[in-house]
C-alpha cells in the first residue's frame, strides 16, 4: 500500500531513489571501457595507456612524472614546482633564436648562479659579495635575451590546443592537454621536446614569479599559513612538512643547475606515464610515440625516499595570528597508498564532512551555528606515502577556536559510541559512483586518473577497482578506524585567529 501522508511519501521517494541510484551506479563503468585501455611500453621504459573514444574528435593527453616536492634535496624545497615552471620556457629548437649562442651565455650563466647560492648559503655571507653576484646574474640573463624569442612554447601550443596546463603536488607533477584529433602529433612533439631538450632560460626572472606565487597565495593567506604550520608540525622528520611552493628561504637559494641535476635524475622515461583518451587510431598513435619517445635515453629508476615518520606520541599544538578570521585545523597521521585501512579512512571523511548530513557538519553548522564550513579529508590515491587525515573548521565570528576545538571532540567521540548505518555508507559510496560516471564522460578527466593511478598504484586498473574496496568497508571497521586514529595524543591542532594592530610582531608560533 502507498504511504498517504506527506512524511511517508517522502520516505517512500527517498528509499526508491536509493535503492534506484545504488542500483544505477552498481556498475560505474561500462565494462568494454576499460577492456579497450591498451599498454603500449617502449623499450626505454616509458609507458603509455592508450583509450580511443570516438564520440568527439578530440584527445586529452597526460603525462606523470614520479617527481614531487619529496624528492627535493635538502634545503631545495619547491624545485620540483620551480622545474614544472621552466618546463614552459622552451628547448634548444623552441624559443631561442640563436641556440649555440644562447648556450654560451648560460654555461657563463650557470657558474654565476652557483656562486651565488654558494655565497647565500654560507654561515657568514658577504653581502657586499652578494650585490656583486646577483648583479651579474641579472647582466648575463640580459644578455641571454637578445637570443631569446619570448613565450613561443606556450603560444605555439595554444595555437593547437583547446586547453594546456601541468601542477606539482608533494608526490607528482601532471602535464595535461586537450586538443583536436587532427592535431595529436602536435602534443607528440611539443611534449617530446621539453622532456629531452630542455632549456632553462629566464631561470632567475620566473624564479621572482615563484616567489610571488608564495606570496600571493601562502604568505598572503592566512589559512595557507595556517595549513603550513599544520604540515610542519604533523610531520617531524617526512620531507612532506615542507609545502610544494617552497619556502621562501629556500627559493632564494635555487640555482639553474639544480634543474639540470633534477631533470638527469628524475626525468627519465621509465619513471613517467603517459594517457591518450580520445579520437586516435592507436596503430597510428604508437607510430607516432615510437618517433617521438623512442629516442629517449632510458636511465636509472629514481630512489624513493627512505625517511619514516615516527610514532606521534604526543599531542602538537601550534598557533598563527593573521587576518580577521578564525580557523581550526585539525591533523592525524594518515596511511600509506598500499594500507587496507586507507579506503575505510575515505569513507570516514566522508560520514564526518560530505554534506549537511554529516556528523560534524549537522554538529557544527546546524545545530551549534559554530561554524560556516567543515571540511575532512583522508590522504586521496595519488600519493607515495602516508599522509594526513585532516579537518578544517572555518569559525563564525563570536565563537572561539577552543569551543569549536571541543565540539569536534565530542562528535569524534560519539562517532565510536553512535556508528554510522549500513545504509548511510552505502549512500556515500553512491555518491562517489555518482561522481565517477560524470569523470567518465570527460576524456581529460580519465586521461589523468589512468596515468595517475598507474604512477601512484602501479596499476591504472585501480580507477575502478577502489569501488570494490569502498565496498568491502563496513560499518564496523570504520568505527574501528575512528577508535584507532581520533586519539588526542595522535593529534596536531593548529589555531588561526586574527592578528590584532599591536599583534603585528608576534607572528606565528605559541601554544593556544
Amino acid at each position: 500500500m502507498i504511504p498517504t501522508t506527506n512524511r511517508g511519501l517522502r520516505t517512500l521517494v527517498a528509499s526508491l531513489w536509493l535503492l534506484l541510484t545504488t542500483a544505477a551506479l552498481a556498475a560505474p563503468a561500462p565494462p568494454d571501457l576499460f577492456e579497450r585501455v591498451e599498454e603500449y611500453r617502449l623499450d626505454n621504459g616509458m609507458l603509455f595507456l592508450l583509450l580511443p573514444r570516438h564520440d568527439v574528435p578530440m584527445v586529452a593527453g597526460a603525462i606523470v612524472v614520479g617527481v614531487g616536492n619529496v624528492d627535493n634535496p635538502p634545503g631545495a624545497s619547491g624545485l620540483a614546482h620551480m622545474f614544472e615552471h621552466m618546463a614552459f620556457k622552451g628547448t634548444d629548437h623552441i624559443g631561442t633564436r640563436d641556440a649555440a649562442a644562447e648556450a654560451a651565455v648560460a654555461d657563463t650563466l650557470l657558474g654565476a648562479g652557483d656562486a651565488l647560492t654558494a655565497e647565500l648559503c654560507r654561515a657568514a655571507p658577504d653581502s657586499s659579495r652578494i650585490a656583486v653576484l646577483r648583479d651579474e646574474v641579472t647582466a648575463l640573463e640580459k644578455r641571454a635575451t637578445v637570443h631569446v624569442v619570448p613565450m613561443e612554447w606556450p603560444q605555439t601550443y595554444d595555437r593547437f590546443t583547446y586547453d594546456f596546463n601541468a601542477w606539482t603536488s608533494q608526490d607528482f607533477t601532471v602535464y595535461t592537454a586537450l586538443l583536436p584529433a587532427n592535431h595529436l602529433e602536435v602534443w607528440m612533439l611539443m611534449e617530446s621536446e621539453r622532456l629531452q631538450h630542455p632549456v632553462f632560460r629566464e631561470f632567475y626572472s620566473e624564479l621572482e614569479v615563484v616567489k610571488e606565487e608564495r606570496r600571493q597565495r601562502t604568505d598572503d593567506s592566512p589559512e595557507g599559513m595556517a595549513r603550513e604550520r599544520l604540515e610542519s608540525l604533523a610531520f617531524a622528520v617526512h620531507p612532506y612538512s615542507a609545502p610544494t611552493i617552497g619556502h621562501m628561504a629556500d627559493l632564494e637559494i635555487l640555482a639553474p643547475s639544480m634543474l639540470a641535476d633534477f631533470w638527469c635524475r628524475y626525468y627519465v622515461p621509465n619513471n613517467m606515464t603517459a594517457a591518450l583518451v580520445g579520437d586516435f587510431d592507436p596503430a597510428a598513435a604508437k607510430r607516432l610515440i615510437d618517433e617521438y619517445f623512442g629516442d629517449l635515453p632510458a636511465g636509472p629508476v629514481p630512489p624513493g625516499i627512505d625517511v619514516v615518520e615516527p610514532p606521534q606520541t604526543e599531542q602538537r599544538r601550534g598557533l598563527h595570528r593573521q587576518g580577521e578570521e578564525r580557523r581550526l585545523l585539525m591533523a592525524f597521521p594518515g596511511f600509506a597508498p598500499d594500507d587496507p585501512r586507507r579506503p575505510s579512512a575515505t569513507l570516514l571523511a566522508s560520514v564526518l564532512t560530505r554534506n549537511r548530513t554529516s556528523r560534524l557538519v549537522r554538529r557544527l553548522d546546524l545545530a551549534e551555528g559554530a561554524a560556516r564550513r567543515v571540511r575532512a579529508s583522508s590522504t586521496g590515491g595519488f600519493s607515495r606515502y602516508a599522509g594526513l587525515f585532516t579537518i578544517t573548521v572555518d569559525l563564525m565570528e563570536d565563537v572561539s577556536n577552543e569551543r569549536a576545538e571541543a565540539l569536534v571532540w565530542e562528535e569524534l567521540d560519539r562517532l565510536q559510541a553512535e556508528p554510522p548505518t549500513s545504509d548511510k555508507l552505502d549512500e556515500i559510496r553512491a555518491s562517489y559512483r555518482k561522481g565517477f560516471v560524470f569523470d567518465l564522460q570527460k576524456n581529460a578527466e580519465l586521461a589523468s586518473m589512468l596515468a595517475t593511478y598507474q604512477a601512484s598504484r602501479g596499476e591504472w586498473r585501480y580507477v575502478h577497482e577502489r569501488f570494490a574496496a569502498w565496498d568491502r568497508v563496513t560499518v564496523e571497521e570504520v568505527v574501528a578506524l575512528a577508535r584507532e586514529l581520533f586519539r588526542r595524543e595522535r593529534a596536531t591542532v593548529v589555531y588561526l585567529e586574527p592578528q590584532a594592530a599591536d599583534d603585528a610582531a608576534d607572528g606565528e608560533g605559541g601554544r593556544p
